[in-house]
Parts: C-alpha cells; sequence; structure tokens
C-alpha cells in the first residue's frame, strides 16, 4: 500500500471496512492485459486503430498480424449482458440521456471537476500536456464518448459507443507506457499512472454523480431506471479495464462509500488540479461561444453550477470564484425542471424517444465546441513528450 498517497487511513478503516483496504490496494494496480497489447501494438505506430477496430468489428482472425496480447485483450472483453439486462440498461441510459443539456452541465461542472480533487489522480494528465491547451481536448472528447455511449444501443458490439469505449482503455495504456518510461513517476507516492482505484472513481463520477446532480437540478428517476444506470456502467467500467473485483461495488450504496472514501483519503487540489479547474470552465464557457458578452455569462453559469452541484467547500478547495448563479440556479433551474418533468409524465412523453432527441442536440452542441479560442488546439503526441520531458511537480499546495 502507499503509504504517502493514503491519507486518514484509521478513519478509512473504520467507516468503510473491507471497501478502504480494496481501494488502497487498487492504486497499486494498473491494466496488464491492455499494457501488455500497447506493448506489442506500439511498433505498429499509425495502425494500431485501424488493426484494432477492424478485429472489434470483424474479428481477430481478420487481422493476420494481430499479435497475441490484442487477442488476448480483445477476448477478455466482457460478454453482451443477457436480454433483460439489456432492457434494464436502455432504460437506464434513456432516462439520464433525456436531460440532455443538463446532463452536459452535470459533465462539464461536476464530473470532470471532482476529478481534481485528487492530486496523483491528476499527474497522468498534468505531465502529459499543457494546462489550457489539455483542457479542451478533455471536454470534447469525453463528451463524444458519453454521447456515443448514450446513443441508442451505443454499448452494443460494433458500436461507436463500444469501440471507443475501449480506444478510451488503450490510450491510458500508452499514457501509462509513457510515463513510466519518462522516470518521472513516483509509484509509492502516487501509485499506479491511471490506476484500478482512480478509474473506478471516474465510474462513480459518471454514474452516482450523474444522478444525483440531475436530482438536485429537479429530474425524478424509478428505482428501476437509476437500477438499470448503475448496471449500464458496470459494462462500461468493465470495457474500460476496472477489474472483475471491483465490478459488483457500481451500484447506489457502494459508490456512494467510495465517494467518501475519495475524499477522506485524498488531500485535495494541488496548484496544478485548481489551476486545471478553473481553466475546464473558462474553456468550456468560451469554446462555441464568439460574443465576449456570451461568454462571460456562460463562464458566470458554470462557475455557479459548480458550487450548486458540487457544494460549497469543493468549490472553495478548488478556488472556484464565486458567483450568483450559485443562488439563482436552485431557485429558477430547478423549478423549470420540475414543471417540465410533471408535463412530460402528464403527456406520456417516451423517455427513449426524448433521450434520441436530447443525445441528437447534444452531439451538434458538442461539434460547435471545434470553434474554439485561439491557444486551445489539442496537445499532439511530441508535444505531450516534450512536457513530460519537462515537467516538475510543485514546489507547494496553496
Amino acid at each position: 500500500m502507499s503509504k504517502s498517497r493514503i491519507l486518514n487511513a484509521a478513519e478509512a478503516s473504520r467507516r468503510h471496512g473491507v471497501l478502504a483496504g480494496t481501494y488502497a490496494a487498487a492504486i497499486m494496480h494498473a491494466d496488464p492485459l491492455a499494457d501488455a497489447a500497447v506493448e506489442a501494438l506500439h511498433p505498429f505506430h499509425g495502425r494500431w486503430w485501424p488493426m484494432v477496430l477492424k478485429a472489434l468489428e470483424e474479428g481477430v482472425a481478420a487481422v493476420p498480424d494481430a499479435p497475441p496480447e490484442l487477442a488476448a485483450l480483445i477476448a477478455s472483453l466482457p460478454p453482451e449482458p443477457k436480454p433483460e439486462e439489456w432492457e434494464k440498461m436502455k432504460r437506464g441510459s434513456a432516462a439520464v440521456a433525456r436531460a440532455g443539456d443538463s446532463a452536459g452541465l452535470v459533465l462539464q461542472c461536476a464530473s470532470l471537476m471532482i476529478d481534481y480533487w485528487s492530486p496523483p489522480a491528476m499527474k497522468p494528465l498534468v505531465m502529459t500536456g499543457a494546462l489550457k491547451r489539455d483542457a479542451i481536448h478533455r471536454l470534447t472528447q469525453t463528451n463524444a464518448w458519453w454521447i456515443e455511449l448514450h446513443r441508442p444501443d451505443g454499448l452494443q458490439p460494433k458500436q461507436d459507443g463500444y469501440k471507443t469505449t475501449v480506444h478510451v482503455r488503450l490510450i491510458h495504456a500508452f499514457v501509462r507506457r509513457m510515463i513510466r518510461g519518462s522516470g518521472a513517476w513516483d509509484r509509492e507516492a502516487w501509485g499506479e499512472p491511471i490506476n484500478q482505484g482512480d478509474l473506478f472513481f471516474q465510474v462513480v463520477g459518471f454514474s452516482k454523480l450523474m444522478i444525483d446532480s440531475l436530482q438536485r437540478m429537479g429530474y425524478w428517476f424509478t428505482a428501476e431506471e437509476k437500477e438499470g444506470y448503475y448496471l449500464f456502467w458496470r459494462h462500461v467500467a468493465a470495457l474500460l479495464g476496472v477489474e472483475k473485483a471491483l465490478l459488483p461495488s457500481v451500484n447506489e450504496t457502494d459508490c456512494g462509500r467510495y465517494w467518501d472514501l475519495w475524499m477522506l483519503t485524498n488531500p485535495g487540489p494541488d496548484a496544478e488540479g485548481i489551476a486545471l479547474a478553473q481553466t475546464t470552465l473558462e474553456v468550456a464557457s468560451g469554446a462555441g461561444n464568439p460574443s465576449a458578452p456570451m461568454r462571460r455569462f456562460q463562464l458566470w453559469l458554470m462557475r455557479g453550477a459548480t458550487y450548486w452541484l458540487l457544494g460549497w467547500d469543493i468549490g472553495q478547495a478548488l478556488k472556484i470564484p464565486w458567483t450568483e448563479a450559485g443562488h439563482f440556479l436552485p431557485l429558477v433551474y430547478k423549478p423549470a425542471v420540475r414543471i417540465s418533468e410533471a408535463f412530460a409524465k402528464m403527456r406520456g412523453v417516451d423517455r427513449g424517444q426524448a433521450a434520441a432527441r436530447a443525445i441528437r442536440k447534444l452531439a451538434l452542441g458538442n461539434a460547435a465546441l471545434g470553434v474554439v479560442p485561439e491557444g486551445t488546439e489539442v496537445v499532439s503526441a511530441p508535444e505531450r513528450l516534450e512536457a513530460l520531458a519537462k515537467y516538475k511537480p510543485p514546489s507547494s499546495v496553496p
């Protein structure tokens, strides 16, 4: 166990028992199957993803030069859920996706922001890219991935949501390979880069935090829809390489305990996490908004939404400037959502159809994020390597 990373270990064990020990072990584990596949795929350079894509779509046998490590990875991918599980997952996914722009706001102001609470979890992102320029990349790529996952049947094999999730897993492995080779990573202090514990918390952010935030906004969910959404993310987690021992914990109760464990055992954001959190909001509010007044309004709104969804203590720790939108949104946004929800229920609106419309709108909006302010272009692989070579940890935490 990494003693320098796990804070308040005794209290964590008292509150959460076995789960605390599972988390402590998980931060020292990565994804051996994906790491082995990437080591074998690396010599193929730009041809590696077309090779993986063909293997996913047509089977490994259709790729004569596929390395055995790739075959092993693909063979390990989770089997298709049973038909009744698919139906639960689709209902849960549609119940969340119907929220459309509200779900997008949660992604930008909560699900992505809470990752910055843990300095070790953020190290891979910080070490391999310039803060401001990487923020737009993370925003648009995460939005696109989430959208593809929530399309009808997006998690079916051969669909883009499924294939993109495998791509995300392999990119994580490529980043681990890069970082390990740099000599700059302190495993004892930080655990493995992009480890099982941090990966599982990202699943918590996309599942429990999403549902809790949408409920705070005024959306309602049946118990079956919530159960289906956790089942949906359990399947996504398996595709991402989360270990089988952790998968049963993708449920409302254990995700809540894991949230408390994460907040208790991590020290809170350092200077890098604070900078990245603030930059994420600045870039998100500016992307696709050519008008300066609109950018300022959007930033005002998103800063307030961060406080509303994550709470005062987290907003202050991230040093997000407080705005009155934190008061305005609960007073105006939430009642408007509740009225809309009531009318939809009265009219018998089909949530699957509403979700499909909302996802199409979100996809168009994410495409508009390609119009970004100058200086926020995606960081290229050579630039990532250069940033990694120059990386020095912050001397102090504000």
